[in-house]
């Protein structure tokens, strides 16, 4: 018998919210719903970085970013991207379609075929077409008057047609090569989208598919009471307030990340009829996943980067062997759980040194906060970008209930996400909570000192358990 196919979908910089199976916003996202009907959506995972690198070379390595020296998104992945080298070991043939963002010669080096990783081939496929650049980012409009020219929240409306945006061209690719595949293996296709990251420039109808006004206000839309200092003074609180500190003007930046999600949905659907019709559905385990959240204003920041649940929290889901159909998961667990889950899957070699779990194998906690199997430590961290960044190395950890953020030489932070979803207090200094504070910064540091996390000794002299 033949082992399964994979076929890996990931977006960039997607909200948990966008997911329209949720219902927690207007956003329709019907195929990535029938992901989730035919399989197991995970509703408290977290991104081991809110970046772009790190997060992904977790993913494909199984280890934690600054165990792999990947930290910043100018990074190479130089270590080996166990997920994939274990699979292709195992028989496989390695495709990947889109977004790589680890290095040109990482990708020669580790798939046996790719496609549309690089933003400038795209460009230039428009150009051959007599087509406008659809590629937003070459658009000054779209991009802060600041230095580093950082892409904004502004929306505008795209000068290409939905089939000829860069994610169309990376479907297209994707679906090049699925049918292109050797058929006498199983085959590990990626197709990783470039949206809904922003620039927020959409074609009709997707700019216009949803009403402003239904965006309504979180209540965490303000800068919160007892932030780390370094937010004040953060590049993404400044490009907050370029926007605009009212949510008025916030509102069509949402809808219109709303219209992004429902166009790459639709290319999610594409890939899901390709496999139908190359009669390989159900052979084929589905993992769709995003590499980090986005703030969109939330707690007075853009973009990703922070320690919040709107950066940290990603969709996740997994549909295939072993899995229920339409259930959905509230067991903690990470992007470091895709690669020992789909190596197990597959029968490929699991190396011990993972830092991840099998996602089949989590225990969902009947209460939350007090159930055995909430208890698991899930860990994220970042580094600052430099002077210009204005934020702080951070950590974190969290329990299922409470969450941790140890901020280098800045305030700490505690939530009880239970009474407190939207971080609106932070209780580092309420003795009420002192147990749990002290639980889990021994266990961040902890964690740390076992990784050989660089930080480990200033986390300890600034907090000694």
């Amino acid at each position: 018998m033949q082992k399964p196919n994979i076929l890996l979908i990931l977006t960039d910089q997607q909200r948990v919210d966008t997911l329209g199976f949720q219902g927690q916003t207007p956003c329709r996202t019907p195929n990535i719903d029938r992901i989730a009907n035919e399989g197991t959506s995970f509703d408290r995972a977290i991104t081991p970085s809110p970046l772009c690198l790190p997060a992904r070379t977790a993913l494909f390595t199984g280890l934690y970013p600054h165990q792999t020296d990947t930290l910043h998104n100018s990074d190479t992945l130089r270590h080996r991207p166990t997920l994939l080298t274990n699979t292709k070991e195992a028989g496989y043939h390695i495709a990947y379609a889109g977004t790589w963002h680890m290095g040109e010669q990482a990708i020669i080096q580790w798939t046996d075929c790719h496609a549309a990783e690089r933003t400038r081939e795209y460009s230039a496929w428009c150009k051959s077409h007599g087509l406008p650049d659809g590629w937003a980012f070459n658009d000054i409009k779209t991009r802060s008057h600041r230095a580093p020219h950082m892409s904004t929240p502004v929306v505008s409306v795209s000068p290409v047609k939905a089939n000829q945006t860069n994610d169309a061209w990376i479907t297209h690719h994707a679906l090049n090569l699925l049918r292109a595949r050797p058929t006498d293996r199983p085959f590990f296709l990626t197709c990783s989208f470039n949206g809904p990251h922003p620039p927020f420039q959409v074609p009709q109808p997707y700019f216009d598919m949803y009403d402003p006004a239904d965006a309504t206000e979180p209540v965490n839309f303000r800068p919160t009471a007892g932030e780390p200092k370094s937010n004040a003074t953060s590049y993404y609180r400044t490009l907050w307030r370029d926007h605009g500190d009212n949510w008025k003007s916030w509102q069509k930046s949402v809808a219109v990340y709303w219209g992004f999600v429902t166009m790459i949905d639709g290319f999610i659907g594409q890939l899901l009829n390709a496999l139908r019709e190359e009669g390989v559905d159900e052979q084929t385990v589905i993992v769709f996943a995003s590499d980090h959240g986005e703030m969109l204003g939330q707690h007075g920041l853009w973009h990703k980067n922070h320690a919040y649940e709107p950066s940290l929290r990603i969709p996740l889901i997994l549909r295939g062997t072993g899995l229920a159909q339409g259930q959905r998961s509230s067991a903690s667990c990470s992007l470091i759980d895709i690669a020992p889950t789909l190596l197990n899957l597959v029968g490929a070699d699991v190396p011990t040194n993972l830092e991840g779990r099998d996602l089949r194998t989590l225990d969902q906690p009947s209460t939350p906060g007090d159930n055995k199997a909430d208890r698991r430590l899930i860990f994220s961290e970042l580094k600052s970008h430099g002077d210009w960044h204005g934020i702080v190395d951070w950590r974190m950890v969290c329990d299922g209930q409470y969450k941790y953020t140890w901020n280098n030489s800045d305030r700490d932070q505690l939530y009880d996400l239970l009474a407190d979803p939207h971080e609106l207090s932070n209780r580092v200094n309420d003795q009420s909570v002192a147990e749990p504070l002290k639980r889990l910064r021994g266990a961040l540091g902890a964690w740390m000192r076992r990784t050989g996390d660089p930080l480990a000794h200033q986390m300890q002299t600034q907090c000694p358990t």
